[in-house]
């Protein structure tokens, strides 16, 4: 008997939950709300994955700095620099240090670092050796 009774509840349910699903879908569409892995809710934009040629701070915060010719490890990017506009502008890199003793830190502009990906993992490289970087200024943090 109670089976009866939520019967037409159910059969209710099931009809309206499909309809309000593809209204949202096209409510978003049709508001330009979804884009890629973007979606826009209330005024404010939401991702559910990384946007295509974006990446992740600690892809690039830990990393090791290579000469460009030589390949060798020249430091590791310690801090990235954000201006005001929220683009990075540089990164600060420590050249090299033995048992987390010595070198220094030297910031660099965002346009001497090449990124590119090897091995699906990011790898960074300038065309200055770690001599150059320890006859660079010190990077100082104001």
């Amino acid at each position: 008997m109670k089976l009866m009774n939520k019967l037409p509840a159910l059969t209710l349910a099931a009809a309206i939950a499909p309809a309000l699903a593809l209204s949202t879908t096209v409510f978003a569409e049709e508001h330009g709300a979804m884009e890629g892995d973007a979606m826009e809710r209330g005024g404010e934009q939401y991702f559910s994955a990384k946007p295509e040629g974006s990446f992740y701070a600690d892809e690039v915060i830990g990393q090791t700095v290579k000469h460009r010719q030589s390949d060798e490890d020249v430091g590791e990017i310690t801090d990235l620099v954000i201006g005001d506009d929220g683009r990075i502008v540089g990164v600060v890199i420590t050249t090299g240090t033995f048992l987390g003793l010595g070198g220094q830190e030297v910031g660099l502009g965002w346009d001497q670092i090449e990124r590119s990906m090897e091995d699906d993992e990011s790898v960074f490289f300038v065309d200055m050796d770690e001599e150059a970087l320890r006859n660079a200024p010190e990077h100082k943090r104001e």
